[in-house]
């Protein structure tokens, strides 16, 4: 009996309609194709009818990339083969995996491979079940962006199915495009387009020396003044070190914070990490890593002494050591994320016409403290609330407005359009 692809929506399938920004959208139809040929066979049908095809992944994003408009969701989460590992005559390693793998799933095969275990894929957006295919077509940053860059440079090759099913093979320098007068690796432009220009179907990623050690710490400050001066003094110290770097930096306020010390599903995510205190105002986590553990307590030691010097109790400070206890971090930050969401959700009960909202500044021309007041002056002459978190190593402020109504929620969309004719630094 000829095999389904093709399914018409139904209850079994609502959660395909939404990602973790929990935005909901519609579609007729869903597949969840398993190889080359499948995706190829439900491409021409689907080109056939003139039906637009959302490409979906592990749907761990928060700004509703994976959410349908309309038209047909192709899920891969079935495509997540392990193809092949190689080892190039320079002696660099990869390994060739279909897009549907989790981050989790690729950590635990290089760690099964004898000869590739002392090896690793860098990019690390928090959440280690997104999918490698969604952290490629976005080309994601991942908390750990100061020290390692974005996944695409992590990325020698993949293969891409275009509309009509053909297969495209394009490998890192070997083809270029004209765009705006520049000239872009195409690579590159298939890493970004989330999946317009194609689907991709397999993935070669470069890895890399795995880190012997690696330190997570968290700083809490009562005064919100001074963790951002922590934060902006932070950014601006250097570290230079041959056996230890930092390798994440990153911002939360009091309103995250306390969203996620309240709210009874962050707390049950979160059961693992110590508590939150609720008199803390702002948090600077910072990652570390390196081959040297002694290079690594000189950072710590460092850090520590500065953040001293802006009354950060040491007793109150988190600290982490080694990938699984790290992992608990990066779930928090993960969830920090979501806090805004929630808010939203509880907004959105009373007036469906309320939608998250939130802006990403570049703070490579000013400092966090500088620009978290400018805003905080705009948002009370409004008197509206936000919440204020930073990506201090990618150097981006992100502001999620915090409506209590539909006519807060006007006012901050207008506020925010404001911003964005004002900040030509933008970065999304």
């Amino acid at each position: 009996m000829e095999k389904k692809l093709i399914h018409p929506m139904s209850e079994t399938f609502h959660d395909y309609l939404k990602d973790e920004s929990n935005m909901t959208g519609s579609a007729e139809s869903i597949s969840f194709p398993e190889n080359e040929a499948e995706i190829a066979q439900i491409l021409r049908e689907m080109r056939g009818h003139g039906t637009a095809v959302t490409i979906q992944g592990g749907k761990t994003g928060i700004v509703g990339s994976a959410v349908p408009l309309q038209g047909h969701i192709m899920n891969l989460s079935r495509m997540k083969k392990v193809k092949s590992f190689a080892i190039a005559k320079d002696g660099q390693r990869s390994v060739t995996v279909e897009p549907g793998i989790t981050l989790l799933e690729l950590r635990k095969a290089i760690q099964r491979n004898k000869t590739h275990r002392a090896f690793f894929w860098p990019p690390d957006p928090t959440e280690p079940t997104a999918s490698v295919g969604g952290i490629a077509s976005t080309n994601a940053k991942g908390t750990c962006f100061y020290l390692y860059g974005r996944s695409a440079s992590y990325i020698s090759g993949i293969r891409v199915m275009n509309a009509d099913g053909s297969i495209r093979d394009l490998r890192k320098g070997q083809d270029a495009i004209v765009i705006n007068g520049d000239s872009k690796d195409l690579l590159d432009v298939y890493l970004s387009g989330e999946g317009m220009y194609g689907v991709i179907t397999e993935l070669t990623l470069r890895l890399i020396p795995k880190p012997k050690e690696i330190w997570g710490i968290g700083f809490f400050f009562e005064n919100p003044e001074e963790g951002m001066s922590f934060a902006d003094q932070l950014k601006a110290a250097p570290f230079d070190s041959h056996d230890a770097n930092i390798a994440a930096m990153e911002y939360l306020d009091q309103t995250i914070l306390n969203a996620v010390e309240m709210h009874p599903s962050m707390k049950i995510q979160l059961k693992t990490t110590p508590d939150t205190a609720l008199h803390m105002t702002a948090m600077v986590y910072v990652e570390i890593h390196g081959d040297h553990e002694d290079a690594i307590q000189e950072i710590a030691h460092t850090l520590l002494k500065m953040s001293s010097t802006f009354n950060s109790d040491i007793d109150k400070t988190w600290a982490f050591s080694g990938e699984p206890e790290v992992d608990k971090m990066r779930s928090f930050l993960h969830a920090a994320a979501e806090t805004a969401i929630l808010h939203i959700e509880k907004a959105r009960r009373e007036d469906h016409r309320i939608t998250k909202t939130g802006i990403d500044i570049s703070l490579e021309r000013e400092g966090l403290k500088t620009l978290v007041h400018r805003f905080e002056k705009q948002l009370q002459r409004e008197n509206l609330k936000a919440s204020f978190w930073g990506h201090l190593g990618s150097g981006s402020l992100h502001i999620d407005i915090l409506p209590g109504n539909y006519e807060e929620f006007v006012k901050g969309k207008t506020l925010l359009e404001t911003w964005a004719d004002s900040f030509p630094a933008l970065l999304g």
